[in-house]
């Protein structure tokens, strides 16, 4: 299946307590994104849902959470199940119940990510756990050896939570390059998303790059509706591509205070 077709819009936290990032929404609108999906007569995929059934929906959307947080538990999966939508949450599992101690920090706020058990419950209700490596560190850094251990690792322990397959994954900070692409595959895996701009794939590949939409805090649904329509050669995306340059931080960060 090509899942390059389908929009695809990525959350990170669904937050009521303040956050200085801008990829933390509101629960509040986070309500009325699902409810306009709902309106709109959208379906919302997975790539487990679409691989067991073979045929996309008249109206796909796929809806993703980066990076695992608690709140996509706490206020995220109410929401979506009052809707009957399913998502994909990317999990970086060496910090399965633990803070956030990979990002900048600022104030020393955290976050806390969600623990096995919530795993477990989002799994049983059809959301798809998929990976997002082991620390959240940049793919291309890692040499052949680390990077194997990494994309092996990470999945053998979601697929023990959970009981089901992982075969997909989310590059952390979108990066990747040929060599990371032979080694996703070489570990099974079968979809991958990027971000925006960063990297290319040739289109023999294009399902291991793929590329989305964040929602940051301050979208409004008109801006949404725009989202949904996947041109990555708008307005709108070339504004999101100069807002993800922000996201540089956390690597130099990991970087410079050798980070765990």
């Amino acid at each position: 299946m090509d899942f390059s077709l389908i929009p695809v819009l990525n959350y990170h936290k669904i937050e009521l307590k303040g956050d200085i990032g801008i990829t933390a929404r509101q629960p509040d609108d986070f309500f009325r994104d699902m409810e306009y999906l709902s309106e709109q007569g959208f379906t919302p995929v997975t790539f487990r849902s679409v691989g067991e059934s073979e045929v996309f929906p008249d109206k796909p959307v796929m809806i993703t959470f980066d990076d695992g947080y608690a709140s996509v538990y706490e206020h995220a999966f109410s929401v979506l199940s009052r809707f009957g939508f399913k998502a994909v949450v990317f999990m970086p599992a060496s910090y399965i119940g633990k803070t956030n101690d990979w990002d900048v920090q600022f104030g020393k706020k955290k976050y806390r990510h969600l623990s096995k058990e919530q795993l477990v419950s989002l799994s049983a209700a059809g959301h798809e756990i998929a990976a997002h490596g082991m620390k959240h560190r940049p793919f291309t850094l890692f040499n052949s050896k680390a990077l194997k251990a990494e994309l092996e690792e990470s999945r053998d322990i979601l697929e023990h939570i959970t009981g089901n397959p992982v075969r997909s994954l989310c590059y952390p900070f979108g990066r990747f390059n040929a060599r990371v692409i032979e080694a996703v595959k070489a570990a099974g895996y079968q979809y991958a998303m990027a971000s925006l701009y960063l990297g290319a794939a040739p289109a023999e590949e294009r399902n291991l790059a793929l590329r989305r939409f964040n929602v940051y805090r301050f979208d409004s649904v008109r801006i949404i509706k725009k989202k949904l329509k996947a041109d990555f050669n708008s307005l709108v995306a070339y504004r999101d591509w100069l807002l993800q340059l922000g996201g540089r931080a956390t690597p130099l960060y990991q970087h410079l205070t050798n980070a765990p």
